[in-house]
């Protein structure tokens, strides 16, 4: 649209405006203007037209919307981006277009932010194209990249620098006093149970990790719902009398192992069954494993000790190039969580690790 038919747009919205707002002010308003008529409107109106049409999106039949704010392909963005001064050049420009973890850095080499991508590039530079995010570029002196094989190890180190180095821009890991599971007892009821965290690895039959007792008993009380098993018998619910039905029961739940109708052997198979969902697998391995990922013709070794990531090896595989050190202490819920699925799905390549000294945690 050129200038002139522009403003006669702009001219027209005006009219309807006035209209439509201030008629008895308008009596004898012409239907339309004329194209010789625009100049009468000061630039001045015109461009806060223009302002109000791209802020509040204002659309009138046979106006398009005002493309001044519309958004840049990727290209253009990047063929007119100018880097941050503040920022160190090299380090945006040695960010490569892989997989990997990086960190923004602030004054005295502070950690301000840690992040993962499968673009390491991309994902950085749409940090500092990103204005809500101006206040934490405005802080960054340079950018460190760690390159992974993989999305897997790119989390798994991600994981550990958010509690090694603890960025102030990250949101807060929150700290874990105790973990809560699901265990028998002697009479073969679950209960919850607060374990130190070196049992989830080594110890068997504990159902589900929680970071709280509430947390563990709600777990619990969907199980018994989800499954139809019987409050009385996972001791849930206190019996009134020898034979006393359950709420279950009464609501057609229960399948009726407190009134007799369900055998305790029958209603244990099937408790057992639903807690079976929930098992914590302990580590299979007597020592460290070489977790193997590959990936852009490169091939990492990650070094896993009880399901804990205790680093990756350097390219000669000979050393621990990172060895983040809280990792190295106690059972780390996220790493587990990160690789327990892929584990069971036959999706990780372990291998044994002879002869690489690690400190046992």
């Amino acid at each position: 649209m050129n200038t002139i038919s522009h403003r006669t747009s702009l001219t027209q919205l005006f009219t309807r405006h006035l209209q439509a707002v201030m008629p008895a002010l308008m009596p004898q308003a012409p239907a339309a203007l004329h194209v010789a008529q625009p100049r009468k409107l000061p630039a001045a109106l015109v461009d806060r037209l223009l302002e109000q049409e791209g802020q509040r999106g204002l659309r009138h039949a046979g106006l398009p919307r005002a493309t001044f704010n519309a958004p840049q392909p990727a290209a253009h963005r990047a063929a007119t981006f100018s880097y941050p001064l503040h920022i160190d050049r090299a380090s945006i420009e040695a960010l490569p277009a892989a997989c990997g973890v990086y960190i923004l850095r602030g004054v005295n080499d502070q950690a301000l932010y840690v992040g993962r991508s499968v673009n390491l590039r991309s994902r950085v530079l749409a940090h500092l194209h990103n204005h809500e995010e101006q206040f934490l570029i405005g802080q960054t002196r340079r950018i460190e990249c760690r390159r992974t094989a993989g999305e897997l190890g790119a989390a798994l180190l991600e994981n550990s620098l958010l509690r090694d180095l603890r960025p102030a821009h990250n949101k807060k890991q929150r700290t874990k006093r105790g973990l809560f599971t699901l265990r028998l007892n002697d009479a073969g009821q679950p209960q919850v149970a607060q374990v130190e965290e070196r049992e989830f690895s080594r110890a068997e039959n504990l159902f589900g990790i929680y970071t709280s007792e509430r947390a563990a008993q709600e777990a619990l009380q969907k199980m018994v719902e989800r499954h139809g098993l019987c409050s009385i018998a996972t001791g849930l619910e206190q019996a009134d009398g020898v034979g006393m039905a359950c709420f279950g029961r009464q609501i057609r739940r229960c399948r009726g192992a407190c009134t007799g109708e369900e055998t305790h052997e029958q209603h244990q198979q099937r408790l057992m069954q639903a807690l079976e969902d929930l098992r914590i697998l302990p580590w299979p391995y007597a020592g460290p494993m070489a977790l193997v990922e590959q990936g852009d013709g490169w091939q990492q070794v990650h070094v896993i000790d009880h399901w804990r990531y205790l680093g990756s090896l350097d390219p000669d595989n000979r050393h621990l190039a990172s060895r983040p050190a809280a990792s190295l202490k106690g059972f780390d819920l996220d790493s587990y969580k990160l690789m327990i699925q892929p584990y069971l799905l036959g999706q990780l390549e372990l291998r044994p690790l002879p002869g690489l000294p690690l400190a046992q945690g």
